[in-house]
């Protein structure tokens, strides 16, 4: 209820943006979770973290660990966060999302141990609070599936014209804007014409993200059913106050 806290102070003279004030008051919310948390990084130890049962398939995390998913905008991330140790939030809600209740259904662990490894800007406490409450491990309404983001929409919002992909993914420098996103979706001729053949100069989707969020939305509201059968009444936790506050740090809204 920070947030909620800070616009009642602020009433009738509100500052132009809270942007980041509310990016700093995440960070010292995840710094307060992790003390005296020795597992904060972990799931199963870990006593804010709802143990998910997420799959662990190897060659699906090697796969988006290189920059091979298929997805342009996941894999301009990968690639980018590879060579410059750096992301824009954006980039790193969209991966982290894809990699767990998204599209993948991976833990959020390998993840976390990725970005820990790569970002020049790694910080342990916010790292590990970021993928717990976007995969809705902890810090969200309770196993919270009521959105995902579609890497096939969600960067174009930002850069319409695909310049951070034709950057970081050479392959689709010459793919038409309209296919830029989903490149498998262009005919053939389109393909030959731009010189990237999917599924030879670069990856098929790994997976179909419609199928993919169909599938784990389910998993996810059946497990939201068991736990709340269990304790008869949703778990004690901090999570944002409304589907506003949720967008809002998704730049959705």
């Amino acid at each position: 209820k920070i947030l909620d806290a800070f616009r009642q102070i602020h009433e009738g003279n509100p500052p132009p943006s809270n942007t980041i004030v509310s990016q700093l008051i995440w960070r010292e919310f995840f710094y307060v979770m992790s003390v005296n948390n020795p597992f904060y990084g972990e799931i199963s130890r870990n006593p804010v973290c709802i143990n998910v049962p997420w799959n662990s398939d190897h060659k699906v995390l090697e796969k988006f660990m290189t920059g091979k998913t298929g997805y342009p905008f996941i894999d301009a991330g990968i690639v980018q966060l590879r060579l410059e140790g750096w992301t824009h939030h954006v980039v790193r809600n969209a991966l982290s999302m894809f990699l767990t209740r998204g599209d993948l259904w991976e833990s959020w662990v390998p993840g976390l141990m990725f970005f820990m490894e790569y970002q020049i800007d790694a910080d342990w406490a916010v790292c590990a609070g970021n993928w717990m409450w976007v995969s809705s491990s902890a810090f969200e309404n309770t196993l919270n599936s009521s959105f995902s983001l579609d890497p096939r929409v969600y960067g174009r919002r930002f850069d319409p014209h695909g310049i951070y992909i034709r950057r970081y993914i050479p392959a689709l420098k010459n793919m038409p804007v309209e296919y830029i996103y989903a490149p498998w979706t262009a005919p053939i001729e389109v393909q030959e014409k731009a010189g990237c053949i999917i599924g030879q100069d670069y990856p098929e989707p790994i997976v179909n993200h419609d199928e993919a969020v169909r599938k784990n939305t389910e998993m996810m509201e059946d497990l939201q059913r068991d736990i709340m059968k269990v304790l008869r009444q949703e778990p004690s936790h901090v999570h944002p106050s409304n589907n506003k506050e949720i967008n809002s740090f998704f730049r959705i809204s």
